[in-house]
């Protein structure tokens, strides 16, 4: 393996998800905008934006569409972030897009509620939800990523990237943010994460605390494969840093038991929750989405079936009778997301669409199937995603890029949600699933071992695992059956799963209020 290889994948945790900036944004290695005069930390923030865009635009698309409208900016003495000696600070670490970081945003509201001052470190990009970025307890800190000459070797280029990154997260965490008694940080990303968080807690005297959504060493494997020495290293890398943590979640039940049977590392299941946000949408509210994501231009793929010249019928709704209903045609509304990345196979639903646009055309039934999310496999699924569709006669294959409150719109306006995720551990969850089960949909799967601990097949979802199993699991999920396949049963009239304040309330806040009461027995001690 050359030195390009290794260093390159030695950098890649750090550096990956990091969104590309202009120049100009690398000024400062804050986004936050801060200034220091003499005692007073003056913090100046967004309030309101156009559109929160958690799925869609980021940060500067969103600011762009305000069209220069005025910000609102909370102003923030440093005393009003630390009150008095019992004031409970915590920092919320996430080595990724805050915006496209659901979960860690949850933590960081869910802490807040309970009267935390929060600190949410992260990189820049899609715009958080319009919960964080109002709440007054609630303070982003952006991670900025070294824009560097491409004439620089690839090789000094990473190095000083990661030592920028090294040097960011220690100012950040030490001297930035208000002294916490508690840090909270996501995993993966491990490297350099785990250890900076290790590091910043123990000169604190704060508690550490890992919530594992996955490994990093698992993810490494994909691109390297198992034996490789540089996986073997972040494997012990992050098995050790894990057994330093003060407590630990995780997101499933099997990723618990490994945990403590591989690493001797106690976790506390947290599974994920859908946000309130994610609910059936009434018909006058999904007349308005489609209206308006249609003059956008977000539909172009779909305008050969759009009705011609009627302003009052569209494609899944009409209002011609003068109350919204369902269009007289609508197609059956297919809705997945995904970051384009390798853990997860979308040439596998291209390949069946031949098998299932067949099977539907057969039974005289339409499907679109919506694609949300941005990522660098995206324009290679476009592109032959295009070749093929001048061949598909009851199917329609589009993708779109939404704000957060839209992406949840489309979900409760949909008929079925697809998961293609592929778990490189097999003991994680995929959070859309989640999602679509809060917004009353059944699902069709990717399966793997953890799966199901949320899906239960048959009732509120099909699992497959080949290509011809996904078409059929489609075809079956909208109107047609297959006698190989039980009965799918729609989870929107079952009890739907305990909101994320419910779960966090009764398993995480128990947890973590503990730590702080030790810290806070162990400063009385000193």
């Amino acid at each position: 393996m050359t030195d390009k290889a290794v260093v390159e994948v030695a950098a890649e945790e750090a550096a990956a998800e990091t969104p590309a900036l202009t120049p100009a944004s690398t000024a400062t290695p804050m986004a936050v905008k801060v200034s220091v005069a003499r005692t007073t930390t003056r913090i100046v923030r967004p309030q309101s934006l156009h559109e929160e865009a958690g799925d869609g635009a980021d940060a500067a698309n969103t600011a762009a569409a305000a069209g220069g409208a005025k910000k609102a900016t909370a102003i923030v003495d440093e005393g009003e972030l630390v009150k008095d000696k019992g004031q409970r600070n915590v920092t919320v670490l996430v080595l990724g897009d805050i915006g496209r970081s659901p979960r860690m945003q949850y933590h960081a509201l869910s802490l807040a509620r309970h009267g935390c001052s929060v600190s949410l470190v992260g990189y820049p990009g899609a715009q958080p939800m319009n919960d964080i970025m109002s709440n007054p307890r609630i303070r982003l800190w952006h991670i900025m990523p070294l824009e560097l000459p491409q004439r620089i070797p690839f090789t000094l280029r990473a190095i000083l990237k990661v030592g920028f990154l090294l040097w960011q997260l220690f100012v950040l965490l030490l001297f930035r943010t208000p002294r916490t008694q508690l840090l909270l940080v996501q995993n993966p990303p491990a490297i350099p994460s785990l250890l900076l968080a290790r590091l910043a807690a123990w000169i604190q005297a704060a508690s550490l605390v890992i919530d594992f959504h996955n490994f990093g060493y698992s993810l490494l494997a994909l691109k390297l494969g198992d034996r490789h020495p540089l996986v073997r290293a972040h494997l012990a890398y992050e098995q050790l840093l894990g057994q330093c943590a003060d407590e630990a979640f995780c997101v499933t039940e099997q990723m618990k038991t490994w945990l403590a049977d591989n690493w001797h590392v106690t976790a506390v299941p947290l599974h994920d929750r859908p946000a309130d946000i994610f609910r059936p949408t009434p018909l006058d509210q999904q007349h308005e989405l489609f209206s308006r994501l249609r003059q956008d231009g977000a539909f172009k793929l779909l305008d050969d079936w759009w009705p011609v010249q009627d302003r009052q019928e569209g494609l899944f709704t009409d209002v011609s009778s003068g109350a919204v209903r369902h269009a007289t045609a609508r197609p059956r509304l297919v809705i997945s997301s995904t970051s384009w990345t390798p853990d997860e196979d979308f040439n596998q639903l291209l390949d069946a669409l031949p098998l299932l646009d067949a099977t539907l055309a057969a039974a005289e039934v339409r499907a679109v199937i919506l694609v949300t999310g941005k990522g660098e496999l995206k324009s290679a699924f476009e592109a032959r995603a295009a070749l093929m569709a001048p061949k598909l006669r009851a199917l329609r294959v589009s993708t779109l890029w939404l704000s957060f409150a839209d992406y949840a719109a489309l979900l409760g306006s949909a008929d079925l949600g697809l998961s293609l995720h592929t778990s490189s551990s097999g003991i994680d969850l995929p959070m859309k699933v989640v999602d679509m089960f809060g917004a009353g949909l059944p699902v069709c799967a990717k399966g793997f071992p953890a799966l199901p601990e949320l899906v239960r097949h048959g009732e509120n979802g099909l699992i497959f695992n080949s290509t011809e199993e996904l078409a059929c699991s489609l075809a079956h999920a909208l109107g047609v059956p297959s006698a190989d396949l039980p009965p799918l049963r729609s989870v929107a009239g079952e009890r739907k799963l305990s909101g994320w304040d419910e779960n966090w309330d009764a398993i995480a806040w128990p947890t973590l209020e503990a730590q702080f009461r030790l810290r806070a027995s162990s400063a009385k001690r000193d």
